[in-house]
């Protein structure tokens, strides 16, 4: 998982790339790792760090 630091980084370039507010933006992460983790408990899975892929 990141830590903190880096989530708050993430949310900050999402707002400024997407144009949404901060707060929107870190929602929109928060509900990203809910999926994840709800998808874990749905598969009965763990997660497997991968590197992401190039655009």
């Amino acid at each position: 998982m990141t830590t903190d630091k880096h989530a708050k980084r993430a949310a900050r370039e999402l707002a400024a790339r997407d144009g949404i507010s901060y707060t929107a933006a870190l929602l929109c992460l928060a509900r990203r790792r809910i999926d994840v983790l709800f998808a874990m408990l749905r598969d009965g899975t763990f997660y497997e760090s991968r590197p992401a892929e190039a655009a």
